[in-house]
């Protein structure tokens, strides 16, 4: 009986053994496994922390140009609004030349009556 006990103990012994091996493989193989993990971590906070950045670069570029944007629509107001003086004051000197030009003929006219 005592060497059936201790045959049956010798088994659970094993089987024991045999388990924590496959546990200390399977430990093992987690480390590994929660090492590549912290290592892909740590390029995906790199990378995160890149993309934020180019994020900020875009947003202060899109406000630069916003501004500039807003500047130039200015200065096409302005130039718009002298194109619109300049194509007022051309047709008042035209209407004068053509005054001019027909007070002209007329002088003439008289000076040829005469």
């Amino acid at each position: 009986m005592l060497e059936d006990d201790l045959a049956k103990a010798e088994e659970k012994s094993e089987s024991f053994e045999g388990k924590t091996k496959e546990t200390e493989i399977e430990l093992t193989s987690i480390n590994n496994i929660l090492k590549k993990m912290e290592a892909a971590e740590g390029l995906q906070s790199e990378r995160e922390d890149k993309l934020e950045s180019n994020i900020r670069d875009l947003e202060a570029a899109k406000s630069d140009l916003s501004i500039r944007a807003e500047n130039a629509e200015r200065q096409i107001q302005v130039l718009e609004e002298n194109i619109l003086k300049l194509e007022s004051d051309l047709e008042k000197e035209q209407e004068a030349h053509n005054t001019t030009k027909e007070e002209l003929a007329a002088v003439n006219a008289e000076i040829d009556d005469i």
